[in-house]
């Protein structure tokens, strides 16, 4: 198997630290988990999300220019994700 796996094939998580790394590039900035994120005892959240944490492979997570990538992601204005390929500005 070559690496990184082809575009489009599933991505799943090799350990708990990849999984938190994925979540906080998509799922913390998705406004499909925005309502979860702002009341999380009222809400159930994301479904994609939600099946992953129960074990199962979302066919929403992909394999993209080399990184897991959500195509269900839809960036929540109230808090945008910042560009990937753009270098952090020094202060």
């Amino acid at each position: 198997m070559s690496w990184p796996p082809a575009n489009g094939k599933p991505f799943r998580p090799s350990n708990g630290t990849e999984g938190c790394i994925f979540e906080s590039r998509y799922c913390e900035h998705c406004s499909r988990d925005a309502a979860f994120r702002q009341d999380m005892e009222n809400n159930d959240g994301c479904e994609i999300l939600a099946s992953a944490h129960a074990g199962e492979q979302p066919s929403q997570w992909v394999w993209r220019d080399g990184m897991g990538h959500c195509t269900n992601f839809s960036d929540d204005p109230a808090n945008p994700a910042r560009c990937l390929k753009t270098k952090e500005m020094d202060l």
